[in-house]
């Protein structure tokens, strides 16, 4: 069976579903049309590779014109996929349905919706924290509503997604209310959720996402166009407990014990991958010890082995203040480092999608910059080679 490149990804998928549709509402289904329908989505199915993208910052908040120009600047340059909010208004839709039309997947983060008497951490300027709802007051009901709201309208464009997200980064204090600020500069472990006082209501939260995963898969099990839609668990946070953030104190759960307390409690019934974040760091050139020592952790601490579903890793990238390629070396260096190590991921069915943090300007992890699609960007977003 030939592979399907990854920019043709979204039409096949798109036509494929459609013929599923037609066949499924027919008034006389014949054996044969029902075979041939399941022989092409099989077979494209089976083909299909990675998702390599990049993610859109505020794609949802730019007027129409400016997430036009976006497009085409991810359209000449190569970008297959790419990883954003999107609110369900006409514009944001019309924007889903024209990243398709272009040829670029999308990975929709949709949001966690919460009762209306949830409470309201206030934002940490000093340590830059976001103010944020604590995760526990997540409503199922309300979510359910607002996801029926997205699927319809992506069914009523036409538009086939990459996959779904529920959440960003649900495991530490930046964006879950249920860790205070100040905490104790912890990573919690997987016995940690049981036993101190704060983790455990960090767990409380963990399981009432869990409750909110369910109704997303309802909704999606049912829409027209996204019923075989991959859904992504939250993409956590690398909280390892380390010296910034008992400088800060700040607490997270690590994300082996995020996973281990979250399949525990029925994860894998609900997800088809596990999203995780990583900025790793960059090691001098030649020193065989520290890329060692960097694979060890990467191992250990974002992509530990032994799962039922492959991770998604849909944050990832490298800093870096260069203005042009030629002074962005040391990072597309380390991006052609870590593409070797995705690629030993992938081929063992670790991994499933990887997306670099992040595409617009002027933040110093972008990969497009003065019009230009940098070196680096053009090895973080390069098709992977099939398994």
């Amino acid at each position: 069976m030939p592979t399907v490149p990854c920019h043709l990804f979204p039409f096949l998928l798109h036509w494929i579903t459609r013929v599923r549709y037609v066949i499924n509402r027919s008034y006389r289904r014949t054996p044969f049309a029902l075979v041939l329908a399941m022989t092409w989505t099989l077979g494209f199915a089976h083909g299909t590779e990675c998702p390599v993208g990049v993610n859109v910052n505020s794609f949802q908040n730019f007027s129409a014109a400016e997430q036009q120009e976006i497009v085409g600047q991810l359209k000449h340059s190569g970008v297959g996929f790419v990883r954003t909010s999107l609110r369900p208004d006409d514009k944001n839709m019309n924007l889903a349905k024209t990243l398709q039309d272009e040829g670029i997947g999308l990975v929709l983060v949709s949001s966690i919706q919460f009762s209306p008497n949830a409470p309201l951490r206030p934002a940490d300027t000093t340590r830059h924290f976001r103010s944020a709802t604590p995760l526990s007051y997540a409503d199922p009901e309300r979510s359910r509503a607002y996801f029926q709201t997205i699927f319809d309208k992506l069914d009523a464009k036409g538009v086939v997604l990459t996959g779904v997200e529920l959440g960003n980064e649900i495991n530490w204090a930046d964006f879950n209310g249920d860790f205070p600020i100040p905490g104790q500069g912890k990573s919690f472990t997987l016995e940690d959720l049981s036993q101190d006082p704060e983790a455990k209501q960090v767990a409380q939260g963990f399981l009432q996402y869990l409750k909110v995963l369910a109704v997303l898969k309802e909704v999606r099990d049912h829409s027209k166009l996204n019923q075989h839609t991959p859904i992504i668990s939250a993409g956590m946070a690398a909280v390892t407990g380390g010296s910034w953030q008992q400088k800060l104190q700040v607490d997270g759960v690590s994300i082996p014990a995020t996973y281990a307390y979250l399949r525990a409690h029925g994860l894998d019934k609900l997800v088809d991958g596990y999203g995780v974040h990583d900025y790793p760091p960059e090691v001098n050139p030649g020193d065989k010890t520290a890329a060692a020592q960097r694979i060890a952790m990467l191992d250990k601490s974002i992509f530990p082995p032994g799962n039922t579903k492959p991770y998604w890793l849909t944050e990832w990238g490298f800093s870096s203040t260069a203005k042009s390629s030629g002074d962005d070396q040391t990072r597309a260096r380390s991006v052609a480092e870590m593409r070797t190590y995705f690629l030993h991921l992938f081929r063992q069915g670790r991994l499933d999608g990887i997306f670099w943090y992040v595409w617009n300007e002027p933040d110093h992890d972008s990969i497009y910059r003065g019009g230009v699609l940098m070196e680096a960007g053009r090895q973080a977003i390069a098709p992977m080679p099939a398994r």
